[in-house]
């Protein structure tokens, strides 16, 4: 069997990771693209036993059947499915997959605090990308906040909000969490009413939920309401969401592109987004991350 690891991207796993990985008996190789293409995956997983996942590419049921020593992938944050859609293959060949829960929880809460003001305060309408001087812009304590999904992010989102004063926090969540209720004097609503009321929503929901905003709730939010995504890529409706954003003068930061190229040509203070994932590209979190994932995959290696 081999003993080499494959790692993809260089903003993970530093020389000291490579150390312990080469301690423990393994050589690494990597490939030093964010995002590779399902021909350049497929070449570099042969002869794998080990694969860290660091960028943004996309591991396909195709590069999973190419894998021919592959027994652990780990993913250097939390929400794995959306890039690796072959995980139902993996599991089949029983290929172990791992992700690093908790790494990046402070970074993309820290961002999309960032994209909320950024919005709120209309930064991108009061520089030199606009002829704008002078406007009264909205501060976090006028408005009515809605947080989808009280995970770790959705969690750490609203504690940094109620640490800002921030009193009008709204949630929806799968299950409710009382205590936290209680703890933080939030108040849960059905997610139809976060989308109809709430004049700022910041979602945080795993991917694998799917697309759980579609038409018939985006059609609920408000004109002039703020839309902040920096989790899953999937979760919107973006055909809708588009055409509502034209008709109610929507405010939407995105931390990923989309491929809907109408979504370009629309303002900066309508449409802002991030060129790939932003959100947990700190160097704390890189550095939590990179410690679990290679921790993570001696343990399954070796175990």
């Amino acid at each position: 069997m081999s003993n080499k690891i494959l790692v993809t991207d260089s903003l993970f796993i530093f020389d000291e990771h490579v150390e312990q990985l080469k301690a423990a008996g393994f050589e690494v190789e990597k490939l030093d693209k964010p995002q590779a293409t399902e021909e350049e995956l497929c070449k570099a997983v042969k002869g794998k036993v080990g694969y860290i996942l660091g960028g943004i590419e996309k591991v396909t049921d195709k590069v999973i059947n190419t894998a021919d020593e592959l027994k652990a992938i780990i993913f250097t944050g939390a929400d794995w499915a959306g890039f690796i859609p072959g995980h139902e293959v993996a599991t089949k060949k029983e290929i172990a997959i791992a992700n690093t829960p908790g790494a990046n929880t402070y970074a993309v809460a820290e961002y999309t605090l960032t994209l909320m003001l950024i919005m709120l305060r209309k930064v991108l309408e009061l520089t030199r990308v606009s002829d704008k001087t002078f406007m009264t812009a909205q501060s976090l304590t006028d408005v009515k906040i809605g947080v989808v999904g009280m995970g770790r992010i959705g969690e750490r989102v609203t504690r940094m909000l109620k640490g800002l004063g921030v009193e009008d926090i709204n949630y929806w969540n799968r299950t409710r969490k009382l205590e936290l209720e209680k703890e933080l004097g939030l108040k849960y609503l059905p997610l139809e009413e976060i989308y109809s009321t709430c004049d700022l929503i910041s979602y945080h929901v795993s991917s694998r939920a799917g697309q759980l905003i579609g038409k018939d709730l985006i059609k609920r939010i408000k004109k002039d309401s703020i839309i902040i995504n920096a989790g899953s890529d999937v979760a919107y409706d973006v055909a809708a969401l588009y055409d509502k954003i034209i008709a109610n003068n929507l405010h939407v930061a995105f931390d990923y592109n989309l491929n809907d190229k109408r979504y370009k040509n629309l303002p900066l203070t309508n449409w802002f987004c991030s060129n790939s994932s932003t959100a947990y590209n700190t160097y704390a979190a890189n550095k939590l991350a990179s410690d679990m994932a290679t921790q993570s995959i001696i343990n399954l290696l070796k175990t």
